[in-house]
């Protein structure tokens, strides 16, 4: 008996990795069109994603500075235009994003409780698939569910930095206290942790459902 590919939702893949929440996080990153790809880097917010390639300084490329991160136009790393003290919004609205505008329907990117909820209810190991770096996920209640996220560096001031060392996934949520910086997942061969960094940097991203 063959039974029925699950659906796959607007088209992208996701594992069910068994969290108590329900949520099902993609099996790749946000332009990518294999798991160990990186595939595009954002900025907290911004829709718009580069590729490694367009990272830089010169024409056409995006430099990733407080300069042109788009809710900041003065380019101070302070005034911003949206998600600011003044109105009181530190989670991202559905228009401002990535996960939601680059892939559709329920798409979202995760909160940093989804974030937490993944480091704590998976073994972790720093894995090479196609060989990229990377860690692989793997669910405590279900051995053979797991997910990979390629550590494609981040990118800022012109450059990517520690790629194939270091991973940083954006959330979709500041904190609190410190607006200029989002919550992240940060990763590299010996540490996992939910960590914060400015919003101009260039971060990968990766959809989840629930």
């Amino acid at each position: 008996y063959n039974y029925p590919p699950k659906p796959k939702p607007n088209g992208h893949d996701y594992v069910d990795l068994g969290l108590t929440s329900g949520t099902l996080w993609a099996t790749m990153n946000v332009g990518a069109s294999k798991p160990s790809e990186a595939g595009l880097y954002f900025q907290w917010g911004d829709t718009q994603g580069y590729t490694s390639d367009q990272v830089g300084t010169g024409d056409g490329k995006k430099a990733f500075r407080w300069a042109d991160y788009k809710f900041n136009p003065s380019g101070d790393g302070k005034t911003f235009t949206k998600y600011n003290k003044t109105d009181n919004k530190n989670v991202l609205d559905l228009e401002d994003d990535a996960a939601n505008a680059n892939m559709g329907g329920t798409w979202h990117m995760p909160t940093p409780t989804q974030i937490q909820e993944l480091i704590d209810n998976t073994t972790s190991d720093w894995a090479k698939i196609d060989n990229v770096n990377g860690r692989l996920f793997t669910s405590k209640k279900d051995s053979s569910k797991s997910i990979f996220i390629p550590a494609a560096g981040y990118a800022s001031n012109g450059s990517l930095h520690y790629e194939g060392s270091e991973a940083d996934v954006w959330s979709s949520v500041l904190l609190a206290d410190y607006v200029n910086c989002g919550q992240c997942l940060v990763f590299n061969s010996s540490n996992v942790f939910l960590g914060n960094k400015y919003r101009y940097y260039g971060f990968s991203v990766r959809g989840v459902l629930g």
